[in-house]
């Protein structure tokens, strides 16, 4: 469920927008502790100094957070993902060898928590320790298992915790395997129980990341899937305009670079040297990306003009919009979509 981007953005991304929803979630204990009125800090930084030269596991997710306890001390939180396909008899030595290096580079004592994301039910470590000759060291942590909420998307969602919609979409994930009719199923009703929950913007385009990607859909069914939102949602839709800004962006881009490299390799081919094919191509993917970026705006556009002002009002302005040249006008136009009150507000950025 991996292949279109880097598996671990978006456990990283709705982790950090729900952090305090995961802990209300999981570790209750920990969430009852934490004064919350103080925002969370993510440590990414410290925790890359505190582990360098560990040994990392392949398919891992890991968040260092410091946080304000309702006592007026504070804490660091060590959150550990483990996403793979099979057990790791190293994933408790790590939790304990990450443990002890920021103990140990800062001085600090985290507590460290295990989300397991794997669909091995018999898979629990809860600790790692040694012990030898009356010398012992031990580390114990919470361990939160996601295969343990299979059926129960309403329990999950009870008391409007968001963080449920991330956990129920990845369990749908592994249920649906490669059933791409079944996942626009599950994928559409978490959307409508998302919306249901009233999440607040930042959260929701969280969430919808992580959907996206944990509930990957074929071209078609995710274009289906995004006109019905439209057509459900209307103008309310505009909040997750950005996903619709990436895909035509991201397509874009690659169309553009597969048509100038084709173009570049006919026109080093054309010459007739080697040199020729090295230097046409180079030249040929610039301009494809370029190419690639202006049809990626320009679809972005549409899409995101269509979503706020509807159809007619897009078609109007696109074709003054493709007469325009510069990428930069092209990227504060998009920009501006999601505050303009009216298509007025935008002509004014390109008018003159």
């Amino acid at each position: 469920m991996a292949g279109r981007r880097r598996f671990d953005s978006p456990w990283k991304t709705v982790l950090e927008a729900l952090f305090e929803e995961f802990l209300q979630l999981f570790v209750p204990d920990a969430y009852a502790d934490i004064d919350w009125a103080v925002a969370p800090l993510f440590l990414d930084k410290e925790f890359r100094q505190a582990t360098r030269g560990a040994r990392v596991g392949s398919r891992a997710v890991d968040q260092l957070v410091e946080v304000a306890l309702r006592d007026g001390s504070a804490t660091w939180v060590l959150v550990h993902i483990e996403i793979q396909a099979q057990r790791d008899a190293l994933f408790a030595r790590r939790m304990y060898r990450y443990h002890l290096r920021i103990f140990d580079h800062f001085d600090r004592e985290p507590v460290s928590i295990a989300l397991l994301a794997d669909p091995e039910p018999a898979w629990r470590p809860q600790g790692f320790g040694y012990s030898r000759w009356d010398c012992s060291a031990r580390l114990d942590f919470p361990m939160v298992k996601l295969t343990d909420w299979e059926g129960r998307t309403a329990e999950l969602l009870r008391g409007g915790n968001p963080f449920g919609i991330a956990v129920a979409a990845h369990l749908a994930a592994l249920a649906t395997g490669r059933r791409p009719g079944s996942r626009f199923d599950q994928r559409k009703a978490l959307y409508r129980d998302m919306r249901r929950l009233g999440v607040s913007q930042d959260k929701a385009s969280a969430l919808m990341t992580f959907m996206d990607w944990v509930l990957e859909l074929p071209e078609e069914l995710d274009d289906r899937f995004w006109s019905e939102v439209r057509e459900e949602e209307g103008d309310t839709a505009m909040q997750y305009v950005t996903r619709f800004e990436q895909k035509a962006m991201e397509r874009g881009r690659q169309e553009g670079v597969l048509l100038g490299r084709q173009e570049g390799e006919a026109l080093g081919v054309a010459k007739g040297e080697a040199l020729g094919v090295a230097k046409g191509e180079a030249m040929g993917v610039a301009k494809g990306e370029a190419l690639g970026l202006r049809k990626g705006l320009m679809e972005a556009l549409r899409l995101g003009l269509e979503l706020k002002f509807g159809q007619a009002a897009a078609l109007g302005h696109m074709e003054e919009l493709g007469r325009i040249e510069s990428l930069e006008t092209l990227g504060r136009v998009k920009d501006a979509i999601a505050t303009a009150a009216s298509p007025a507000d935008l002509r004014r950025l390109y008018a003159n």
